[in-house]
């Protein structure tokens, strides 16, 4: 028995013996076979790294489409570090000229002469010239090249920007600049500093649906002060610190009508005119800043279609404060009233707290489509937030932006 008993034990610490041994050679296998897989993982990236250039391997129109987000120095500059790209950016559909980065303004229209010139004859998406230096010819004569370049090579989006670098225009106009309008594709067109002459009412860029106008004096040399209603598509209009430059005296009292039967979304910034009238019945967004003061010029507004509107006027030292903004104000909230979204810049609220209580209790609120009141600033007073709120049917929501 005791025989028998020492057998049955000798053969379990066999079979222990011979698993642990298949247990160490499996393991070792693996870890050979990791360490095999690691090296060939090195060298793998060892030479993927040394020799794969996986960039110029991308087609033409991905380098391109990455190329488009650079200015076109910056394009230059790159396209130069391998000899695959080198004619790359002739070919790049945006083209963003800018002058800050050169020391001196000749070598930027040296520069920008040379690039108009090497590039194939391919359509331009985008064109942006932002050109800050001194009053010449020159620079006149410069402008009119690239506009023309750009409306020749069917470009759809133009920014056009020029001054002297301090915050003043060189004094271009709109004529010499658009010498040949015949076909043109603008879709979006954005100028500062551009004097608005006649011809570009008269156009009107049949296409345009974008128009962006910044410190632009605006010309006119027609009995008509309606000058928008040749923009038969223009959706979106913007005039940002544009006033009127040498209107006749006896138009001066007529007001500046703005109409569109497409157009969308407005905004009008420290402008400055003797009137104004808006005519837009499919405008959704509408953004108005400037001194308490404007709020007078608007003579008429009709906006059935109006969903969204920005207020910001700034106090004003003028007589009878109060008197003048129960006037023109509230008359311009008036024909705001058909608002689902209405924003108060701090400023405005610190206006409407100026006035005393009982008017504001008094004045019924005009706005009965409100769904939310946004207000720049951490608090609005309750008799305030009332006027505003008192005539909705909802319950509009408030909120601090």
């Amino acid at each position: 028995m005791n025989h028998s008993r020492t057998c049955c034990e000798l053969g379990k610490a066999r079979r222990w013996r011979r698993g642990a041994m298949n247990h160490n050679r499996t393991g070792w296998e693996l870890g050979k076979a990791w360490k095999r897989l690691h090296e060939e993982e090195e060298e793998e990236e060892t030479s993927t790294g040394s020799t794969t250039d996986r960039i110029s391997n991308l087609p033409e129109p991905i380098i391109c489409h990455i190329l488009s987000f650079l200015d076109i120095q910056s394009a230059v500059q790159t396209c130069v570090l391998s000899r695959a790209w080198r004619s790359a950016w002739k070919h790049v559909p945006v083209l963003d000229l800018r002058s800050e980065s050169f020391r001196e303004y000749p070598s930027f229209q040296r520069f920008v002469d040379r690039i108009l010139s090497l590039r194939y004859p391919v359509s331009v998406q985008k064109m942006t010239y932002i050109a800050h230096g001194n009053r010449t010819e020159q620079d006149n004569s410069q402008f009119g090249r690239v506009v023309e370049y750009a409306l020749h090579h069917d470009t759809q989006h133009l920014a056009f920007y020029v001054g002297d670098g301090i915050g003043y225009g060189i004094g271009c106009r709109f004529s010499n600049l658009f010498g040949s309008m015949s076909n043109c594709n603008l879709r979006t067109l954005e100028l500062c500093w551009v004097t608005i002459d006649g011809r570009f009412w008269s156009f009107g860029f049949p296409r345009l649906n974008t128009l962006v106008l910044d410190w632009c004096p605006l010309s006119f040399e027609q009995e008509d002060l309606d000058p928008f209603s040749n923009f038969p598509c223009l959706q979106s209009l913007s005039l940002t610190s544009c006033h009127p430059k040498k209107v006749p005296r006896h138009m001066r009292e007529r007001s500046f009508k703005i109409s569109g039967l497409e157009l969308v979304s407005l905004r009008l910034e420290s402008t400055e005119f003797h009137k104004v009238e808006i005519v837009a019945p499919k405008l959704k967004s509408l953004y108005l800043r400037g001194g308490v003061e404007q709020c007078s010029v608007f003579s008429e507004l009709t906006l059935p279609s109006l969903v969204h509107a920005d207020v910001l006027v700034y106090p004003a030292s003028i007589f009878n404060h109060e008197r003048f903004v129960e006037r023109h104000l509230f008359s311009l909230f008036q024909a705001l009233g058909n608002a689902n979204s209405l924003t108060l810049g701090s400023n405005t609220i610190k206006v409407l707290s100026g006035l005393e209580d009982e008017l504001l209790e008094q004045l019924p609120s005009p706005f009965t489509r409100l769904k939310l009141l946004n207000v720049q600033s951490s608090s609005i007073p309750y008799r305030v937030a009332d006027y505003f709120l008192k005539g909705s049917c909802a319950e509009p929501k408030v909120d601090a932006v």
